[in-house]
Parts: structure tokens; sequence; C-alpha cells
């Protein structure tokens, strides 16, 4: 089951009928024409208009902004509960850097150990993969994989740098390879983040 969560005022690919909207996201959804499923956040990005114009299209239950927790992590915590499988978020990349290493460090909670979450914006595409997993080449230049964990070893069997290599936090090794044909395999023995890119200019 899958859906998708748009968090600021960012562009996003319609191809679902199953939105959440986060924040600003919702101001975003409803100016696009679209009703979120869900909404979640304590709206401090929007301006009193904005908010007036959320409150005017649907019920919204606004958490307190002084909180333990961030709201993407209380959307896709929320949204796994309901039995979302398959999360696209838009807008959890960019603007401030602590929130976005927070959303890319959410991906291996083990709350999401079953779960594919795919942040996404205009250069990239970030996931997580365990284990043994086939990627597909989705057209992006680049595909690289960050270790969060010492110890790590990577097999990689289809990228321009095949082989089995050890790599631990701090490591480049893994950074900047690229597809030579439409799918390849990766297999890790601990969670790695995988990112599609390209430069800038060329996405």
């Amino acid at each position: 089951m899958k859906i998708n969560v748009v968090m600021r005022d960012v562009d996003f690919i319609n191809d679902t009928n199953n939105y959440a909207g986060v924040d600003r996201g919702v101001y975003r959804l409803l100016k696009k024409g679209i009703i979120p499923k869900f909404t979640y956040g304590d709206y401090d990005s929007v301006s009193d208009e904005e908010r007036e114009f959320i409150e005017s299209q649907l019920k919204i239950n606004a958490v307190n902004s002084e909180k333990d927790y961030t709201d993407s992590h209380l959307a896709l915590f929320d949204l796994v509960d309901k039995g979302y499988t398959e999360i696209d978020v838009y807008g959890a990349l960019g603007d401030r850097i602590d929130h976005e290493l927070m959303n890319i460090q959410l991906l291996l909670n083990e709350k999401f150990k079953n779960v594919d979450i795919r942040l996404i914006d205009k250069l990239n595409v970030i996931f997580k993969v365990m284990g043994k997993k086939e990627l597909k080449n989705i057209g992006y230049k680049y595909v690289s994989f960050i270790p969060f964990f010492n110890g790590t070893t990577l097999t990689l069997d289809g990228f321009k740098y095949d082989g089995e290599v050890e790599i631990s936090i701090g490591s480049t090794l893994t950074v900047s390879n690229e597809f030579i044909d439409q799918t390849a395999t990766v297999e890790t023995n601990q969670p790695v983040i995988a990112i599609y890119s390209n430069d800038k200019g060329r996405g």
C-alpha cells in the first residue's frame, strides 16, 4: 500500500491517489487541488493567512511545537502504523541541514525495517538497503552507498565498480558508482543508505 508524503512547498510526482501532508506540505497539496488523507505537524511554517486557508478546507489536529520528535517522525511512524509499506517523501531534503540529516538517518529506524521509504528531490532519490537487493537503473547518473555502521561489507554486481568491499563510517569508497545496465545487485551485512543522484543542471 503506497502513499506520497509532501512536507514542504516542493514539486512532487502525482502517481497515486493517496497523499499525506506535513505542515506546509498540507498547504502545498491543497493549492494543487489535492485533499490529503492525513495531515501532520505544528504548522509553524505557514502564515496565519495560509493556516486559515488550510482550516477552511479540512480539519487539522496541530501538535505542540515543543515536542520530543519531528513532524516527519510523527508522520512516518503513524503512516506505517496505518499499514503503508511504500512511502515516497517529498520535501524531506534541503532547507535546514539538521532536519535533512535526521530525515536520512530516520530511514534506518527499526520501525521501518520492512518498509520502503524514499526521500525524493530534484537531484536525489534516497533509500535504505538491507540484505540483498536488486536495484533498477531509473536514469540517474550516479548511485552511491553510504555506511552508517563500522565493518559494513558490500558486494556489488552490475555496477561500473563491482566487487566486495568493507567500508566504515566516514569511508567515501562507494560514492559516485554507476549502473552499466538496467539492473544491478547489492548485498550488505549492515543497513546502508543508497542514493541515486545527478549533478546540478542535469537532473
